[in-house]
């Protein structure tokens, strides 16, 4: 083990493709960590029955975000090569006028869907003006996954790193002081759309300031929608939309069904059951890198093999995880607030419903790095278990594990099924590494 992780050191050290990698890691896991910090404040600070609501919002934002990964994608695509010929000033330019048309067309497709918002906020049972905050850091997701993006085509991946942990960093140091002067969680969902404000302006203001981006071309260039471009991320942008839904739709539906005190119990429960994936998350980033050298040079079943490993890991790593929370979930809640308590019943049965989900997301990423869009089909499958079980079965929070245990387990199955039958990819190793750079994400 000890060699293993030496060896992995030195490989980080020695080749700049894994350096890239781990930054973003430390980064993933350090906006993670203060993300699980914002938590503790808001369990600390929100009156009884807000802490459901805030966390409705959040899965909400998370769940409709996720389609921002196709606007960086092809914003990659579409300055990476201009920014190889010396043209750094014509892509920001180009990326600022994508920016500027993904505003306008955001703000006409929210404002079209106005009428319907009474609809949606009393099935998340939460107030308007939060749900109006709410949409506007959904906007800002897309317009910040294009300007992160053109530090993911400049290959500056520290820049990236930090930019990305400006958000968790700033709710950070404004939920408590904004939940005081809103009284509650309104204030905590203004805190989510200052930092998402203050993300988009700094690395606008990196890109636009820096003197070396601004000299380099004289050449604005013209900005061309190719819908070619959007076609082969299509399956992407579902893949990471039907996971959303799996991993977010459960406290939506815990809003709708049971009471706002309750909803507080199944929101902590969930927080600290899926923390579960800050372990698994890393091991990914980890793992498919590893995958592809082994396709490079040992072959498919050599990659398939490092897969498996992964997974190996991250399933002990899950298990470690669950017998900690049955030996000290109480320490755990107590950290949140004495009130919380009431969630010790379900929270270790919620920690082992969500196990198959984790290891389903290594599935994934082998779907994406691949291009095995037959994943999908499970995916959809999943989606379509998970909704129609929540709706047939929500008497009790038991029930809503349950049918997330069920469906998590499906997908896991069908996903590794899917896998053992899969043929090799044809795709080549040079367009591999592409791929996985291409789909990092903060």
């Amino acid at each position: 083990m000890i060699s293993l992780i030496n060896k992995t050191i030195n490989k980080i050290k020695s080749d700049r493709f894994y350096f890239d990698s781990a930054v973003l890691t430390f980064f993933t896991v350090l906006g993670n960590l203060v993300a699980f910090l914002v938590n503790i404040i808001y369990t600390r600070t929100l009156p009884p029955g807000q802490y459901g609501a805030v966390m409705s919002i959040n899965s909400f934002i998370n769940i409709l975000s996720t389609i921002a990964i196709a606007f960086r994608m092809f914003n990659v695509r579409e300055t990476s090569e201009l920014i190889s010929k010396g043209q750094v000033k014509k892509a920001v330019n180009i990326s600022y006028k994508f920016a500027l048309y993904s505003f306008i067309l955001l703000s006409l497709l929210f404002l079209s869907a106005y009428p319907f918002y009474q609809y949606i906020t009393a099935f998340m049972n939460i107030d308007f003006l939060p749900f109006i905050m709410a949409t506007m850091v959904i906007i800002l997701s897309y317009l910040n996954s294009i300007t992160s993006s053109l530090f993911q085509s400049l290959k500056i991946f520290l820049l990236l790193g930090i930019v990305s942990f400006l958000y968790p960093f700033t709710r950070f140091i404004l939920t408590y002081p904004y939940i005081l002067v809103w009284n509650g969680y309104t204030g905590a969902t203004a805190s989510m759309l200052v930092g998402s404000v203050l993300s988009f302006i700094a690395s606008s203001l990196i890109l636009i300031l820096n003197k070396e981006y601004r000299e380099i071309s004289t050449d604005n260039g013209q900005f061309r929608i190719k819908l070619s471009y959007f076609i082969p991320l299509i399956p992407i942008v579902l893949i990471n939309m039907f996971y959303s839904i799996l991993n977010f739709g459960d406290v939506i539906f815990s809003r709708r069904y049971f009471n706002e005190a309750d909803t507080d119990i199944f929101a902590i429960a969930s927080t600290i059951a899926k923390a579960n994936l800050f372990v698994i998350i890393p091991i990914s980033y980890v793992v498919l890198p590893r995958m592809i050298e082994d396709l490079n040079t040992k072959g498919y079943k050599a990659s398939i093999m490092a897969l498996f490993k992964g997974i190996i890991l991250s399933l002990l790593a899950s298990i470690l995880y669950l017998i900690f929370i049955a030996l000290f979930g109480d320490i755990i809640l107590k950290i949140f607030g004495e009130r919380y308590l009431e969630a010790k019943s379900i929270l270790t049965l919620f920690t082992l419903a969500v196990i198959p989900l984790g290891i389903s997301f290594l599935l994934i990423n082998y779907s994406i790095v691949f291009k095995n869009w037959y994943f999908l089909i499970p995916l959809a499958i999943t989606d379509f278990i998970l909704i129609t079980g929540f709706i047939m079965f929500h008497n009790t929070f038991i029930e809503i594990i349950i049918v997330d245990l069920v469906a998590g387990t499906f997908l896991m199955v069908s996903l590794s099924i899917m896998l053992l039958l899969s043929k090799e990819p044809k795709t080549s190793a040079s367009k591999e590494e592409a791929i996985l750079e291409e789909n990092t994400q903060i």
